[in-house]
């Protein structure tokens, strides 16, 4: 069965290879994107065309030696419980074949690590509420049972600032700069060059927790509007194109005068997206400064002031936006869910597991990058948010080089089995409806960006918050609270034991 599902899984790699570059090859025969050719040379007549340099196929060898670890079991701590409800952690462990693509290559590279190491894989997985007491509880005691914890972000920090991860810069065989570890989340959630939390290919939770536009392609078509694809490609993708969009996009549909949950709201939202629209805008809540430590400088800039005026006014606007957390009563996102099914919400800026949560919608959908603030950004950002799930080595850990070990082993052929798996065969081809949407995919992936600010909790997500939902003062608002979060970041480095 092992043999069948590897040469299925072979077979479906190809595929898809085989379709991305023959799509890549007619496009590039139909159209010259200028993104491409901007800098490059006007060709000399009579001179010879430079031949391209051949693409260097991509290793999966982590080049870890050879190892017998006696059969002993290895065990994740993760979020494989029912309570975590859609962000239950399902891509470290399964018990079996089942014939569904995502549960199998999870197996089928678990077991192929296993035999290559002699070593069991199991898996532990509290109730949602017990998580941090459960982790914290096993380290105290220095229960060496749990090889791997596999926490969301803010309970990662929960962790951390009780000295029980280990920073994996320390530990023998662990690559942090291989392919199959995510450089952007390293970079990001670092300090003091001291890094405790992975995020890469082991896992998939974590592309579900990254933000893009969600848009419904029937009200595009029906309002005559272009789809956001024609503005990425020419890089005009940013607030205002967003904006103007949404203006001509909302109806009343009961004929009541008011724009509520009864009508078609262009832009449907969540308070997440007060703080998540400014790192999209190019911003981090907390900044980082040249020996990597944490800082707090969003009072410091009028730019920063401006943005947070502007997504207030476009997310407290009732007839352009709708926030969920506004209609609790009536389900939360479930009923943006169901305003989005029924074609009476335009685009929807959130985590990219609605794809899969809205795999049965009857009207086509597709997704972009969250858009630029102006022309002025140069990159897109779409902010990771903290639900996801991140690699850890507690300090109880049997052994934490061995943790190292075999994380790296796993998150390698997680790179060459599991992300093509999700990537290329579940997202692209199940789930996403039209070729542009594929395209976008990586434009949503590659440009992700992390907040340390939901590792410590230091205040600055409440502040810009507050400041947007409830239109105050971002100038008064930041200073009246900067003192506060420069408290909480030096307490985090004292804990760490980090000196400025």
């Amino acid at each position: 069965m092992k043999r069948v599902l590897s040469v299925l899984l072979a077979l479906l790699m190809t595929a898809a290879v085989f379709t991305m570059t023959a799509c890549s090859e007619s496009k590039e025969n139909a159209d010259t994107d200028p993104a491409e050719t901007e800098g490059t040379p006007d060709a000399v007549p009579g001179a010879e065309a430079e031949t391209e340099p051949e693409e260097t196929e991509e290793s999966f060898d982590p080049g870890l030696p050879a190892k017998d670890f006696g059969g002993r079991t290895f065990t994740f701590f993760t979020k494989n419980h029912s309570s975590w409800s859609d962000w239950k952690e399902s891509s470290i462990w399964t018990e079996g074949i089942v014939g569904e693509i995502l549960n199998d290559t999870v197996y089928e590279r678990n077991d192929v690590i296993s035999e290559q190491y002699n070593v069991v894989f199991a898996e532990y997985a509290p109730n949602s509420g017990s998580f941090v007491s459960e982790a914290e509880a096993a380290v105290r005691s220095g229960d060496a049972t749990y090889d791997v914890l596999m926490p969301p972000l803010n309970n990662a920090g929960a962790l951390l600032k009780r000295g029980f991860l280990v920073d994996v810069t320390t530990l023998d065989h662990l690559n942090i700069e291989a392919n199959w570890w995510d450089q952007r989340a390293n970079a990001d959630l670092s300090i003091g060059h001291k890094l405790y939390t992975l995020s890469g290919d082991l896992s998939t939770l974590n592309n579900d927790a990254t933000w893009c536009t969600m848009i419904n392609l029937q009200l595009i078509d029906d309002f005559g509007l272009d789809k956001p694809y024609v503005y990425v490609k020419n890089d005009e993708w940013n607030f205002d194109t967003y904006k103007k969009m949404c203006e001509t996009a909302s109806v009343d549909l009961d004929g009541d005068g008011d724009f509520d949950s009864d009508d078609s709201i262009a832009n449907l939202t969540q308070n997440e997206n007060a703080t998540a629209m400014l790192v999209t805008f190019g911003y981090h809540l907390i900044e980082k400064d040249e020996n990597d430590l944490p800082f707090f400088s969003l009072d410091t800039s009028e730019r920063v002031d401006s943005i947070l005026r502007d997504i207030s006014a476009f997310m407290n606007d009732k007839k352009l936006s709708l926030n969920y957390h506004q209609y609790g009563s009536l389900g939360y996102h479930l009923l943006t869910t169901k305003m989005f099914q029924e074609n009476h919400g335009l685009f929807w800026i959130t985590n990219m597991q609605m794809v899969i949560r809205l795999r049965e919608m009857e009207t086509d959908f597709g997704i972009a990058p969250c858009p630029k603030y102006d022309e002025q950004q140069k990159d897109y950002q779409n902010v990771v948010w903290f639900v996801g799930s991140y690699a850890t080595v507690p300090i109880s850990a049997q052994s934490p080089d061995e943790s190292a070990f075999l994380l790296e082993a796993l998150a390698a052929k997680s790179r060459e089995l599991l992300r093509p798996a999700y990537y290329e065969v579940a997202l692209s081809k199940k789930y996403l409806r039209d070729k542009e949407s594929v395209e976008m995919l990586d434009l949503v992936i590659d440009n992700r960006a992390y907040e340390l600010e939901h590792v410590f909790s230091f205040g600055a997500s409440s502040a810009v918050e507050t400041i947007v939902l409830s239109g105050s003062d971002p100038a008064s608002m930041l200073a009246r609270n900067k003192k506060l979060i420069n408290k909480q970041i030096d307490k985090a480095l004292s804990d760490l034991e980090i000196e400025r």
